[in-house]
């Protein structure tokens, strides 16, 4: 009963949002009327979830951006949308992030990208399991490359719709290619986890960059502000961290970071601007990709990838050394 009162009642908010809180004209009430239900159905969903699970993570996640894309809807562009359709598309778009497909891959090029992320994640996450947890920089960098080539999924869902839609839609691509990245900005505004940094740009970015007296530096703050109290409540409610402020910390000095790259006089060259970029985020990395990389065994056995333990697909050797 209570896996069915949860979803239920996120639902029943967004509809009310829409139809009895939008209309409101003042905009400290529909922030109150907007917030205070989503701050409650957030804690009591995320309440006693798994620790170490992917869906407990997900979930977490999944409840700050429906809370971020109402901030968008109701609270600063309550104006922008009319019709229910187009509303729930918004929170269904979290789902299925449908987009005109412009991509100049082809399919075949899907197909050989999720074969090898995938021979590659299984390879790592083999690996990793069979070691013991730390935050060492060695770690870390296989972790990152671990996400990188987690995005298989991804590219088989993008596939599978553009086969569907005979090429006329895709999917969003989760990553664009992040080891590429020649700035913290680019890395976070346009590269990485494109997901939620879409979401992160027309919900919080463009409107408070809008506001009177306001910019592009403080929406970037304050986009790196949210994302922060939703990772933060992951670290807390996902993994049982003691304390949410390291993961808190890490996006806040990616805020701080991209700060000074605005005020940096000059843009250094291509191969040193990649290097800055990640040696930056390797750096801050244990203050949140920490918790994944000392999660210790557990993390891994309840999180095994898609055809893991599939005979048939091919493994790689598993070295006998640990990454340091």
């Amino acid at each position: 009963m209570y896996s069915i009162i949860i979803p239920l009642s996120w639902f029943l908010h967004i509809i009310l949002c829409f139809y009895l809180i939008r209309p409101l004209q003042i905009v400290l009430h529909r922030a109150l009327l907007t917030l205070i239900p989503c701050f409650i159905l957030i804690l009591v969903s995320c309440h006693n979830l798994p620790y170490f699970h992917m869906s407990s993570i997900i979930s977490i996640s999944l409840y700050w951006m429906i809370t971020i894309r109402l901030i968008q809807l109701i609270i600063f562009s309550p104006n922008e949308i009319h019709s229910f359709r187009i509303y729930a598309f918004k929170f269904l778009w979290f789902f299925i992030p449908i987009v005109p497909c412009q991509s100049k891959n082809s399919i075949s090029f899907y197909l050989f990208s999720a074969s090898i992320k995938m021979l590659l994640y299984h390879w790592i996450f083999q690996w990793l399991s069979n070691c013991e947890p730390n935050d060492s920089y060695g770690r870390l960098m296989m972790f990152y490359i671990n996400i990188c080539t987690g995005t298989f999924l991804n590219d088989i869902q993008i596939v599978l719709v553009r086969l569907l839609t005979l090429n006329k839609y895709s999917l969003l691509e989760f990553n664009n290619y992040p080891f590429l990245s020649k700035s913290i900005r680019e890395f976070w505004g346009r590269r990485y986890n494109r997901l939620v940094g879409t979401l992160l740009k027309e919900a919080i970015f463009d409107p408070v960059r809008r506001l009177p007296y306001s910019s592009s530096t403080i929406g970037a703050l304050a986009s790196f502000i949210m994302s922060g109290l939703l990772h933060a409540h992951v670290a807390v409610a996902g993994f049982g961290a003691s304390s949410p402020l390291p993961s808190f910390l890490f996006f806040l000095l990616q805020a701080i970071a991209c700060w000074v790259e605005i005020m940096c006089p000059f843009t250094p060259p291509k191969l040193l601007g990649i290097l800055l970029t990640h040696g930056f985020l390797l750096i801050t990395a244990p203050l949140y990709v920490g918790l994944f990389t000392r999660a210790g065994p557990e993390f891994y056995r309840f999180n095994k990838p898609l055809l893991f333990d599939a005979t048939w697909f091919p493994k790689l050797p598993v070295p006998n050394f640990c990454p340091k």
